[in-house]
């Protein structure tokens, strides 16, 4: 089992660091130098990053050489960057096409639109797509490790406003509470966007299940920080790998 602790919010970021993190050292190195390959090809640099925070030790990704798309991308244009990316990375993982159909979902409800007419902004971006291919990537090689089945605890999404591409928005943002239906959460005490709307459709296609204690004893565990503090912390999720499963 993989337990995700996401009581200090998510991110894509976050949470393809903290998995990138389950994984053995040489399984780890080579999804690295799949997605430095595909960020390459998009014109990006990417880097995985060491990084020691309010006495936790894990890792963050960096981006270099990209800002956001001017008018966004559709829905045929996020799924062809979409299949180039997988192409890149040598993976078909459904999980992946299911966050991004859930993020295009949420957006054509929240503006009573239909998918195929919706434009992702800060989401579109290449590296924004890419996060989500490499979470499904890393996800599906978890699985293969025998760890099939992922929980996560309740989530924190933050409170206040936040800036977007259509302005200053409460939070959460219209498609994540759209998102947020089903699942456990509350706005902690921070203000902020602690959830971001990849970072909730990746925990809704992947986690069936939430439960709030925190496990003691585990496989391993990771951790997979933001850019964003919180309280003077970086805001993180913390993965853990278990043996066997737990009810």
């Amino acid at each position: 089992m993989v337990y995700l602790d996401v009581r200090e919010g998510v991110s894509a970021d976050m949470l393809l660091s903290a998995l990138l993190g389950l994984l053995e050292d040489e399984q780890r190195a080579e999804s690295v130098k799949k997605l430095e390959k595909a960020a390459a090809s998009l014109g990006v640099e990417f880097r995985l990053v060491e990084i020691a925070d309010s006495g936790d030790k894990g890792y963050g990704l960096s981006y270099v050489g990209v800002g956001p798309a001017s008018h966004g991308r559709n829905l045929d244009e996020a799924l062809e960057l979409l299949s180039s990316i997988q192409n890149d990375l040598g993976s078909r993982s459904q999980t992946t096409t299911e966050i991004l159909m859930a993020i295009f979902n949420a957006e054509a409800e929240a503006h009573g639109e239909r998918p195929e007419t919706v434009h992702l902004h800060e989401i579109g971006r290449a590296e924004g797509i890419l996060n989500i291919a490499g979470i499904g990537m890393v996800a599906d090689l978890l699985r293969r490790n025998g760890r099939e089945t992922f929980r996560c605890s309740s989530i924190t999404i933050g409170k206040g406003t936040v800036v977007i591409g259509h302005g200053a928005i409460r939070i959460p943002a219209p498609a994540s509470k759209i998102l947020l239906r089903g699942l456990i959460y509350d706005e902690g005490i921070m203000p902020g966007e602690r959830a971001t709307p990849t970072g909730i459709a990746a925990l809704k296609v992947l986690c069936k299940l939430q439960r709030e204690e925190h496990p003691d004893k585990y496989a391993r565990r990771s951790v997979g920080f933001g850019t964003k503090r919180f309280g003077g912390r970086l805001g993180r999720v913390v993965a853990y790998s278990f043996s066997s499963l737990i009810d």
